[in-house]
């Protein structure tokens, strides 16, 4: 049987020429928060080697999302260096992707400029830091900050963005009985851990309009116990479909060990 692999394919607006795609594993390249010459260099050299399309990593969303000190931060000022970046990458035939985030918890006041923030207050010993739990009337605002950030994905030449809503940051830190403790319509029953998560994909979606893909990144379960389980996250991906009409990928990676030690 002859292999599709390197056939075209095409999801939403975006036709990509094969179906390899470089997944966005944190390249720690971008000295100050913003793009370097050394990420441009390594993306081009991998849609050079004929991938379908190459994801630039976990780009924070606002700057308390920052978990790395070699992490972009997406803002109207690095946006020539992204266009130069996507330029590089589409000049070998590649499709460009960019994944969008916050850390939540997952940071520390030395790298984010404030107390990290997450579902709920309490302490993170994977930091180690206070963790202050988001307000209620906080929450409309982070979710803009993920459509503003597409806005500007949109405006530097990347033709997908991908949410990261796994591996215990701030989406999946609302999704998750394990560190969402939330006495308020945002915690407690499945359908309330997902109400962040329809905010972030409604401006999402927003942003993104028709003519950009748009890909969810979630792991299948959280690994531990007390944590999200594949009952759930199959609720959660068929939430994703019928509300954003989009496809969710799901991954296996395993993160227990670090949610281990969160003392929320």
């Amino acid at each position: 049987m002859e292999s599709k692999l390197f056939t075209p394919v095409t999801f939403g607006p975006l036709t990509l020429r094969n179906r390899t795609i470089r997944s966005a594993a944190f390249e720690s390249m971008c000295p100050g928060n913003k793009p370097s010459d050394m990420l441009l260099d390594y993306h081009r050299s991998v849609a050079a080697g004929g991938i379908g399309m190459t994801t630039v990593a976990y780009a924070a969303v606002t700057q308390s999302g920052l978990s790395f000190d070699r992490q972009l931060w997406m803002r109207p000022e690095i946006i020539p260096g992204l266009r130069k970046l996507t330029d590089a990458i589409h000049a070998e035939g590649a499709a460009a992707g960019i994944q969008l985030g916050h850390c939540g918890n997952m940071s520390h006041k030395s790298i984010c400029g404030c107390t990290p923030v997450g579902a709920s207050s309490g302490f993170n010993l994977y930091s180690p830091t206070f963790v202050r739990g988001l307000r209620a009337d906080e929450l409309p605002e982070m979710a803009r900050a993920y459509g503003r950030s597409v806005n500007l994905a949109r405006e530097a030449g990347f033709d997908s963005v991908e949410i990261h809503a796994g591996h215990g940051y701030l989406i999946s830190q609302f999704l998750s009985p394990s560190t969402n403790h939330r006495k308020d319509e945002f915690g407690g029953s499945l359908e309330n851990r997902m109400r962040f998560m329809d905010m972030v994909m409604e401006e999402v979606m927003k942003a993104a309009g028709n003519d950009m893909a748009v890909l969810v990144k979630m792991n299948m379960r959280d690994g531990f116990r007390g944590g999200m389980e594949l009952d759930e996250t199959l609720q959660v991906a068929k939430r994703l479909e019928q509300k954003c009409l989009l496809k969710p990928c799901c991954d296996t990676f395993w993160r227990g060990c670090f949610l281990w030690m969160f003392l929320l």
